[in-house]
């Protein structure tokens, strides 16, 4: 298949989790319009290195997510402000470099057959652990909450703590790329894990911002 392009330099999208994007590039307001008339998605990748805006060196990863136009709307300033959703991963077969954007040949990454071996042991593990986090956040911003709502379905947790634990975006292009979730929720459980044995050893209340990081 054909892709349209939209590479970021600080961004990993994910299946499931929605996006706003600010577009004021004619080459990005002429991709966003075509979406809109072919009632098509586009791709949104991470650049492995280069910049976002008029870089012609820019690198970008090969597996990304595409992207539906959920909203859109045109500010004072004439910059399009959207709201996008990803739907599927993809893999870059042959990057195109003939339009005004970089667009692809690439096929989609279809969810494994095993996806629905994952563990229901890893599963409640990882919400569990997840559910700990989001109560020790919301209690070192002073607040509290009884419990946190998250997925039950392997796929779509894996991908919700992928797109929550931000920080280190190599680390979460790797959590894209993993062919299962399964794979996906056993990293996820070693990050949380270290998390929370991080968020024990400084109790001190405060502004956290969760991440891959663990200095």
């Amino acid at each position: 298949m054909w892709l349209r392009l939209f590479p970021l330099q600080a961004v990993v999208l994910f299946p499931g989790m929605e996006l706003p994007l600010v577009v004021f590039e004619p080459r990005y307001r002429q991709l966003t319009q075509e979406c809109l008339d072919a009632d098509e998605p586009f791709g949104v990748l991470l650049l492995r290195r280069g910049m976002e805006a008029g870089d012609p060196d820019a690198v970008p990863f090969e597996v990304g997510t595409t992207a539906r136009i959920k909203s859109v709307r045109e500010a004072e300033d004439g910059q399009l402000r959207l709201t996008v959703t990803g739907e599927r991963r993809f893999r870059v077969e042959s990057f195109d470099h003939s339009r005004p954007y970089l667009s692809a040949e690439a096929h989609f990454l279809d969810t494994s057959p095993t996806e629905d071996a994952v563990d229901p042991g890893l599963v409640d593990e990882v919400r569990e652990m997840g559910g700990r986090l989001i109560q020790a956040l919301a209690a070192r911003r002073g607040g509290w909450m009884r419990s946190a709502h998250l997925p039950n379905d392997p796929v779509a947790l894996s991908f919700f703590w992928a797109d929550f634990l931000s920080g280190d975006k190599e680390e979460q292009q790797r959590l894209l790329e993993a062919p299962t979730a399964r794979e996906r929720l056993e990293q996820e459980r070693s990050l949380l894990r270290d998390i929370l044995d991080y968020m024990a050893r400084r109790p001190s209340r405060g502004s956290w911002k969760p991440g891959f990081g663990r200095n």
